[in-house]
This record gives C-alpha cells, sequence and structure tokens, in this order.
C-alpha cells in the first residue's frame, strides 16, 4: 500500500517537472493567403508533444471545444506550425457562452496541457444585429369586380340590364350580364330576355 502511494506521488512529481520544463512560445503569424492564417511556435519538452488551437475565454466562462486547425511538427527543430481559417468573427458570436477575446495554442502531452502561449490576433468586434426594416404597406387595389346596370326606355321596347365586370388587366375585362324586355323583339334575328357576355378592350 504504502509502495503504490510512493509510486503514484512520484508520478505526479515527474509530471510536474515535466509541465515545469515544457515551454511553447508564438514566433510568427502570417497570412499566407485570403482565408489562411498560419502560426508558427517554438517549443520545448522531453517528447514530441501534440498542439491545438483554443479560444481564448472571458472570465469565469472556459470553452471545452478547439478551433480546427492543421498542425505540422518538426521535432529536430522544436518547432510547430498551426494553420486555420482567418475567418475568426464567429468566435465573437455572442450567442457562444465563451465570449472570446482571443485565440491561444496549447501544447499536450497525452491529454494533459503542458505549455500554453496566445496568439497576437486581434478578434473583430461582435457583430450587432440590426432587424430588417418592416416591409412598406400593401397597396390597395381597387377592386377587379363592378356591377353596372341600365335602363332603356323608347317607344317602341323597354330594356333593363344588369351584370357585373371582371377587370383582368387594366385593359381587359369581361363582362356577364342578363338583359331584360319589355316588347317582343321587332326583328326575327333580334335577341329577347338572356344572358349576354362581352369582353372589353382599352387601348
Amino acid at each position: 500500500m504504502v509502495g503504490s502511494k510512493f509510486l503514484l506521488l512520484a508520478a505526479l512529481g515527474a509530471l510536474a517537472t515535466e509541465a515545469a520544463a515544457a515551454t511553447v512560445s508564438v514566433t510568427q503569424v502570417e497570412r499566407l493567403r485570403p482565408g489562411s492564417l498560419r502560426i508558427g511556435v517554438r517549443y520545448a519538452g522531453k517528447d514530441v508533444p501534440s498542439f491545438r488551437l483554443v479560444p481564448v475565454c472571458r472570465p469565469p466562462a472556459s470553452a471545452d471545444w478547439v478551433v480546427a486547425a492543421t498542425v505540422s511538427i518538426v521535432p529536430a527543430r522544436q518547432r510547430a506550425t498551426l494553420e486555420t481559417q482567418d475567418d475568426l468573427a464567429w468566435l465573437v458570436d455572442r450567442r457562444l457562452p465563451c465570449h472570446a477575446t482571443g485565440i491561444a495554442v496549447e501544447m499536450l502531452r497525452g491529454t494533459v496541457v503542458v505549455a500554453r502561449a496566445d496568439v497576437p490576433v486581434a478578434l473583430p468586434p461582435p457583430r450587432e444585429f440590426v432587424p430588417p426594416p418592416p416591409p412598406p404597406p400593401l397597396a390597395h387595389d381597387p377592386s377587379r369586380l363592378g356591377v353596372a346596370g341600365l335602363k332603356y326606355k323608347a317607344p317602341q321596347t323597354r330594356m333593363s340590364q344588369a351584370g357585373v365586370t371582371w377587370s383582368l388587366t387594366d385593359r381587359v375585362s369581361l363582362q356577364l350580364s342578363y338583359e331584360r324586355t319589355a316588347y317582343a323583339p321587332t326583328m326575327a334575328k333580334d335577341h329577347d330576355d338572356g344572358i349576354l357576355t362581352g369582353v372589353k378592350l382599352g387601348f
């Protein structure tokens, strides 16, 4: 039992000593091409570490996620590069609980963070949400349906007409009416009571 505790304390002490000896620093930040950001780092450590890019959250918030990046390590020179997208505006989205103020490079041994360095990159300010203006009120077009009536009186006949008009466009309308006469037709081909249809064209 005592031996197990001794081994555990020795392992923790070794990790603490290694973590104290491990360092990482940002040596270069450059934009290679539109949309790409490269971060160069120099590190010191016993083994070949791994790296990740993380947001720096405004206290007391902390991020449990990382910024997507491609990592290249040169162990012989103890250098590494991390390449990511340079559009970092999404990090300051007000809907995220992090409220990021920057980004940092973390150096890990396994899953343990042994060193950390801030990246000298300014994040853009949060985008203010501006609601779009309300749409203009709809114009009230005149009714396309109309009602019309006509009475005609002459010595030979009397006629009453009532109908409706449906405007298809400003220049074309359909007419449907019922006509009634008080006398018999004066000619053989003349019409008597009945329904009339017509098309009205405007120029």
